[in-house]
């Protein structure tokens, strides 16, 4: 399971890893609390049953110690032994994680050969899209993707409308964005980041 990004910086680290292991390297290694072990024991997939594993074999070799993980209702992962707030990501071929000082936490990866043409105008704002028809590649149209949906993940919300509530601002060639949610009563603005590394996209709020 090759490390491909464990960055450090004051307020967030970042890993990324590839999958290579098949499960049962995953089920030998792994530590499980109870609470891991009913959790898991209802994963009937394979992949998603490595890419659950993987995610705490991962934390342990980051951090040197077991994560205690548990989900509140909206499914967001809360990592209890640990002051940082936790987000998690996964393709079929990667497992990302999060740790970040604050609260809004967000990673999300995607293939950056995924064809998302169908959708753009569900997630994107006209002035977005607009944007977006002024560099028309499909890494910059998942890097929207990947930005909105860190995003998402960090307010802990659900019933969230990409197009109107989440707003990518820039996307920098020095691997910077800015993004912002509103709601009713609360507007947060983001700084994210963003880089393209085995055929993914990563992005995370920082």
């Amino acid at each position: 399971m090759p490390l491909l990004i464990n960055q450090y910086e004051s307020s967030f680290r970042i890993a990324l890893w590839k999958l290579t292991e098949d499960l049962d390297f995953f089920e030998n290694k792994a530590h499980m609390t109870p609470y891991d072990i009913e959790i898991y024991s209802k994963i009937t997939n394979t992949l998603r049953k490595k890419e659950w594993l993987a995610v705490r074999v991962m934390l342990y070799d980051v951090l040197g110690f077991w994560p205690n993980i548990t989900y509140i209702e909206t499914g967001k992962p809360i990592i209890n032994n640990h002051t940082r707030h936790l987000s998690i990501s996964h393709s079929k071929e990667m497992v990302g994680i999060l740790l970040c000082t604050s609260p809004y936490a967000g990673v999300d990866i995607e293939k950056n050969t995924r064809n998302i043409d169908k959708i753009l105008t569900r997630f994107l704002s006209s002035d977005e899209l607009f944007n977006v028809e002024k560099n028309p590649t499909n890494k910059n149209k998942i890097i929207h993707w990947c930005a909105k949906e860190a995003i998402f993940k960090s307010v802990n919300t659900q019933n969230i409308e990409f197009s109107k509530q989440i707003k990518i601002l820039e996307v920098n060639d020095d691997g910077s964005l800015k993004g912002m949610y509103t709601c009713p009563n609360e507007t947060i603005c983001y700084d994210l980041q963003y880089r393209e590394i085995d055929e993914h996209i990563v992005v995370w709020t920082t």
